[in-house]
C-alpha cells in the first residue's frame, strides 16, 4: 500500500463507466470491458447499498460448526447441525424484522437478537456438490462480512481458498475459531500466517465454543469461561458494529473492489502506454512518408510545369490590361491560349492536360483537385506499402482493423482538399497580386509612352505634310510602322519578361506552400492514428485512476471523502 487516494466513489464509478462502454478496435481493453461493466455495476450497488443492514456470511468447510455459531448467536435452533455430515444445503439467513433485502430461495429466519444485522449460514465451502458450492458463492457475492470459521481439524482448505482468493480486498474478513478448548492449543497463530501468505488480513479473531454458547443460551445460564472469546464476538456484532462501522466497512469493501478493479486495469491496460505511444510515434512516422511521396508527385505534375504559372499570369493580366500596349496583350494573349482554350472546352478533341490543369488552376468556380488528381499509381502504391507495415505494427499491438480502400480515398480527398486550398488562396492571391502590379497605370502609362509619342508624332507630320502640300511618302510609312511595331514588339517581350518572371516567383513561392501544406498534420492513416489515440488516452486515464482517483466517497449529499489504499 503505497499511497492514499481522495475522491467520490461516484465520480470514479462515471469515468470507469466511461471505460467500460468501450468497443473500439483494441482487443485488450475490448476484453476488459465485459468485466469492468459487472465491477461497475457492482460498485453501483454497493454505493447504493451503504445505510442498508450489514450481511454477514458465516463460512467454512464441513464439520467446523458454521451452524453451531449461528443459532449460538441466535439463542436458539436456526439451523441444524452435525459434526459429521454436511447439513445446510441452502443458505439459512437470520435477520432482524422489517429487513428489506431478499434472498430468494434461501431460509429466511426473522428474530431480534443482532438488529442491526443479518445473519447468513452458508453451506460448506469444502462440498462437492455444485449447487451447493453455487450457493455459497452467492451468499458471497451478497454479503459485506465474512466470518470465516475454522477448527483445529480444520482451517481454510483449498476449497475454501478458492471460493475467497476472488474477493481479495473485496470483502471484511472475521477469523472464528469455533470449537476452542482449554487442553487443545489454539490455531491462532498459524492460521493467521496462513491467510497472509494467501494476500487475507483478518479485521479480527475471535477463539470461541460456539457448542458451551449454544448449550448455556438454551439452558438461561450466564456465560462462563469456558467459551472463552465468545462474549467478545457478541460484543462485537452487537456494539461495535456501529451504524457508521457498518457504513465504513462497505465503503471498505467498495473500496476495495475498486483498488483490485484499478489494479487489474493498470496491469493489463496502462501498463501498455509505452507500447501505444511507440505505435504513435511510428504511425506518425508512416503517415509523413507517405504526405512526402503524394506531395513529390504533386510537384512533378504541377511545379515543375512553369508554362502553367506563365500561362496563369498571363490570363489574369488579360483581364485587367488597359492602354495601347494592354490591348495588344490581350490579343497577343488570346492567339496564345487558344489551344488550351479549345482543350478544355472540347474535350472529345483528346484535349490537353495541361490545358486543363491550367484552366483549373485560373478559374476561381473549379477545384484544382478536380483536374489534377493524386490518387495516381504512385501515390497508391507508398500508400500500400505504408499500410502493410501499418497493418502488421497494429496487429502486433492488439488492434483489429478492417483494411478497405475508404482508408486511401480519405487520405487523397484530404490533400486534395489542401491543395485546393492553397492553389484558391495562397498561390492565386500571388497571381493576382503580380498581375496588378504588371497591369498598373504607372507601368501602363511608361509601356505607352513610347508608341503614343510615335503614332503622334507621325500623326502631326502626316497633317502637316497635307497642309504643306507634301505627300507622306510610302517609304516614310513603312519605315514608321517598322519602327511602331518594332516598339510594340520590344514592350511586349520585356512585359513578357516580367510575366514569366512573376510567374517563376509564384511558382517557386507556391512549391514552398505546398510542402508545408501537405507535409504537416496528419493525413493517412487516420482511422488507425485515432483509435491508437483513443485507446493511450483510456491507458493514461486508468494509470491517472490508480494514482490519484478518489474513494469510496458516501452516498450522503456532503459526498464524506475517505482514504483508500492503493496498490
Amino acid at each position: 500500500m503505497a499511497g492514499t487516494m481522495r475522491a467520490s466513489l461516484g465520480d470514479v464509478v462515471s469515468r470507469l463507466d466511461a471505460l467500460a462502454a468501450y468497443a473500439g478496435p483494441w482487443q485488450p481493453l475490448r476484453d476488459e470491458a465485459r468485466l469492468l461493466s459487472e465491477r461497475v455495476h457492482e460498485l453501483r450497488e454497493r454505493e447504493q447499498r451503504l445505510d442498508d443492514l450489514l450481511v454477514v456470511a458465516i463460512v467454512g468447510g464441513s464439520g467446523v460448526g458454521k451452524s453451531t455459531l449461528l443459532n449460538a448467536l441466535a439463542g436458539d435452533e436456526l439451523a441444524k447441525t452435525s459434526e459429521f455430515r454436511p447439513c445446510t444445503s441452502v443458505p439459512t439467513v437470520y435477520q432482524p424484522p422489517g429487513a428489506t433485502l431478499k434472498f430468494e430461495g434461501w431460509d429466511v429466519v426473522t428474530g431480534s437478537a443482532l438488529e442491526h444485522l443479518i445473519l447468513v449460514d452458508t453451506p460448506d465451502s469444502d462440498t462437492i456438490v455444485r449447487e451447493h458450492r453455487a450457493r455459497v458463492i452467492e451468499a458471497l457475492e451478497q454479503c459485506d462480512l465474512i466470518l470465516i470459521c475454522g477448527s483445529p481439524e480444520k482451517y481454510l482448505d483449498e476449497a475454501t481458498w478458492s471460493l475467497l482468493r476472488p474477493l481479495q480486498r473485496e470483502r471484511t474478513l472475521v477469523c472464528v475459531e469455533t470449537k476452542a478448548q482449554a487442553e487443545v492449543p489454539s490455531i491462532r497463530e498459524h492460521w493467521l500466517a496462513r491467510l497472509q501468505e494467501q494476500q487475507f488480513e483478518a479485521a479480527e479473531y475471535f477463539h470461541v465454543s460456539a457448542r458451551r454458547s449454544f448449550d448455556r443460551k438454551l439452558r438461561g445460564g450466564s456465560p462462563g469461561p469456558d467459551e472463552f472469546d465468545f462474549d467478545r464476538l457478541e460484543q462485537y456484532l452487537r456494539r461495535e458494529l456501529t451504524r457508521e462501522q457498518v457504513r465504513r466497512i462497505k465503503r471498505s469493501n467498495a473500496a476495495g473492489l475498486l483498488t483490485k478493479s484499478l489494479g487489474r486495469l493498470s496491469e493489463r491496460i496502462a501498463a501498455r502506454a509505452p507500447e501505444l505511444e511507440k505505435l504513435q510515434a511510428r504511425l506518425k512516422e508512416l503517415d509523413q512518408d507517405t504526405r512526402v511521396a503524394a506531395t513529390e508527385v504533386v510537384g512533378r505534375r504541377l511545379f515543375r510545369e512553369s508554362h502553367l504559372w506563365t500561362f496563369a499570369i498571363g490570363r489574369e493580366m488579360s483581364l485587367r490590361s488597359k492602354g495601347l500596349l494592354g490591348t495588344v496583350f490581350r490579343i497577343a494573349e488570346a492567339v496564345r491560349s487558344l489551344p488550351a482554350r479549345l482543350a478544355g472546352w472540347l474535350p472529345w478533341t483528346g484535349g490537353s492536360e495541361t490545358g486543363q490543369q491550367a484552366a483549373a488552376l485560373l478559374t476561381e468556380e473549379v477545384l484544382f483537385s478536380e483536374d489534377i488528381r493524386v490518387a495516381s499509381d504512385e501515390v497508391r502504391g507508398a500508400f500500400d506499402a505504408n499500410r502493410s507495415i501499418v497493418a502488421l505494427e497494429c496487429a502486433k499491438a492488439g488492434f483489429s482493423f478492417r483494411h478497405d480502400d475508404a482508408g486511401f480515398q480519405a487520405f487523397v480527398q484530404e490533400l486534395e482538399r489542401r491543395l485546393a486550398s492553397l492553389l484558391r488562396g495562397r498561390a492565386r492571391d500571388r497571381v493576382v497580386a503580380w498581375s496588378r502590379r504588371l497591369t498598373s497605370w504607372p507601368l501602363t502609362f511608361l509601356l505607352d509612352a513610347i508608341p503614343v509619342a510615335l503614332l503622334g508624332f507621325t500623326g502631326y507630320t502626316v497633317v502637316s505634310d497635307f497642309f504643306l502640300g507634301e505627300t507622306f511618302g510610302g517609304d516614310e510609312l513603312i519605315h514608321t510602322l517598322t519602327v511602331f511595331a518594332i516598339v510594340i514588339g520590344v514592350e511586349i517581350a520585356a512585359l513578357s519578361f516580367g510575366v514569366r518572371f512573376a510567374a517563376w516567383s509564384v511558382r517557386r513561392k507556391a512549391a514552398t506552400d505546398l510542402k508545408i501544406a501537405l507535409g504537416t498534420g496528419s493525413a493517412a492513416f487516420s482511422t488507425e492514428r485515432d483509435a491508437v489515440a483513443e485507446a493511450l488516452n483510456h491507458a493514461r486515464q486508468i494509470a491517472d485512476l490508480s494514482s490519484v482517483a478518489g474513494s469510496a466517497g458516501s452516498a450522503e449529499p456532503a459526498r464524506e471523502e475517505v482514504p483508500v489504499p492503493t496498490n
